[in-house]
């Protein structure tokens, strides 16, 4: 009996801890491709800055954790399936980027850009896919597996 919760427990610590390094890795896609343009940050500041991005992005990316606990309790271990889990979030996070944008347009003084332009539409997506691909290394490939199963290639 205790063998068993001690299982489910860590099944969900994986599943939460997948969750969290998935978001850690976008936003540290994000943060050196977009935010940085390409320029590495000191490696104090890059770690608060990511950090910070991912506390941001978990608040409102809950929704696929929901997603990825269903996808433990149904089995879903597929590749493909969790790239799309990726893609997803990084879909919303666009969308919640073009909804908070503001009306006027971009002041050229000021150095700002267009809310949504194309490298950070690729960047944003470059991220979703690392992130589920990080997910489904610590946590998606063995999702509901109760003992290990070997398969073959």
């Amino acid at each position: 009996m205790m063998g068993r919760f001690l299982h489910y427990l860590v099944r969900l610590l994986r599943v939460a801890a997948g969750f969290i390094l998935a978001i850690a890795i976008g936003a540290a896609i994000v943060l050196l491709f977009d935010l940085n343009r390409g320029r590495v940050p000191e490696p104090l500041a890059g770690g608060v800055m990511v950090g910070f991005l991912t506390f941001q992005a978990a608040r409102f990316m809950w929704p696929l954790l929901m997603i990825e606990f269903v996808a433990e309790a149904m089995r879903w271990r597929s590749l493909a399936f969790h790239l799309g889990v990726g893609l997803l979030g990084a879909a919303a996070t666009l969308a919640f980027a073009w909804a908070q944008a503001s009306s006027e347009p971009p002041d050229p003084i000021l150095g700002a850009e267009q809310v949504i332009t194309v490298t950070k539409v690729i960047v944003a997506l470059v991220a979703g896919l690392a992130g589920g691909f990080v997910y489904w290394l610590v946590a998606g490939r063995s999702a509901g597996l109760t003992q290990i199963e070997r398969t073959s290639p």
